[in-house]
């Protein structure tokens, strides 16, 4: 099951009615390789897109920064006007930040993070020195904002009366009835930087070694201490591709008798088991139906409120619309 969001606006008539749910993420089943051998990196490329959006302040920060452990606490990170800014206030503009951004490793969104809760502050304590209170623009837009949060805890309300768990069962029904058929394998893997090693430990496999001894002794990839465990996996899930066609090759208690070259070294591979992919548990599988059952719900009761309101239409210039030669006025239907 892919993970999804569900954000649907829906305007009409000056109105814009936009509800945010809220996906949690599920732990699932499928395991992937670990490390480096699992995805290309694409890190120094990102890294430079993110430093090219820094401040100079930032910039010249993060080298040092991307360098550091994040230690425990919530020390202060930055002072304006000897006002004390602190690790957690830069930690809590960058849960605001968009998902994807918050995917960049912290200790890189850090100084653009920084710099950012500084300008706020300054403007913030600017701000403060003038009484804006009883301003007219400042009212007007805090009536707006305030019609706005109303729509939106209202219509939230709606679509959670609806949301029943019943529906959310038979959906998930349909999700396993439809489930499609993918075929997995749990392997594990022994990785060594040389050809001649990789053959020594497959030597020492054909003399009786334990594949999990091994990879324990030898792997330099962080599962050798457990085993060279990687879990399950499916070809389709953007791995190494020399690695997923040796594997697929294997039947579940063989290891490769030639070592697997990639990118990141020698692999020596065993398959534990094979099956077809299981469907996520209803538990595990309820936040995402939930999260498309909202957008769902939301649409049949805007439809539904619609189709009970009287609705009239003009043209652009407010004139009454005449129906096309030969055909029947507007239907609402059609809306």
């Amino acid at each position: 099951m892919s993970k999804q969001n569900a954000f649907h606006k829906d305007s009409g008539n000056a109105i814009v009615i936009v509800l945010v749910v809220l996906v949690v993420a599920a732990v699932g089943g499928l395991a992937y390789l670990s490390g480096q051998m699992l995805n290309k990196n694409k890190g120094s490329e990102q890294q430079q897109m993110a430093a090219s959006a820094q401040p100079a302040s930032g910039q010249a920060q993060a080298a040092q920064v991307n360098a550091q452990a994040v230690q425990p606490g919530n020390p202060v990170v930055a002072k304006v006007d000897s006002q004390e800014i602190t690790r957690g206030d830069v930690f809590s503009f960058i849960q605001q930040l968009p998902q994807e951004t918050r995917k960049q490793p912290v200790q890189q969104l850090f100084p653009l993070a920084q710099e950012q809760v500084i300008t706020a502050r300054i403007v913030e304590a600017k701000s403060k020195k003038v009484n804006l209170d009883n301003d007219p623009e400042v009212k007007k837009r805090l009536d707006a904002a305030k019609e706005q949060i109303v729509r939106a805890v209202f219509i939230n309300k709606e679509v959670e009366k609806k949301l029943t768990e019943e529906r959310v069962k038979t959906t998930y029904e349909q999700y396993v009835k439809t489930f499609p058929e993918i075929d997995e394998v749990k392997a594990r893997h022994i990785l060594v930087e040389t050809e001649k090693k990789a053959k020594d430990i497959v030597s020492q496999l054909n003399d009786g070694g334990a594949f999990e001894t091994l990879a324990a002794e030898h792997s330099t990839d962080p599962t050798g201490k457990n085993g060279g465990e990687l879990g399950f996996f499916a070809k389709n899930d953007n791995l190494v591709p020399e690695f997923v066609e040796a594997a697929f090759a294997l039947q579940p208690g063989e290891y490769s008798k030639t070592p697997v070259k990639t990118e990141f070294g020698f692999h020596v591979i065993k398959i534990d088991e094979a099956r077809k992919r299981p469907p996520a548990d209803f538990e595990t599988a309820k936040p995402f139906l939930e999260s498309e059952l909202r957008r769902v719900v939301l649409n049949e009761v805007i439809q539904e409120w619609r189709e009970q309101a009287e609705i009239e239409r003009f043209d652009i210039n407010g004139a009454a619309i005449e129906p096309a030669a030969g055909g029947d006025a507007p239907a609402e239907a059609a809306q």
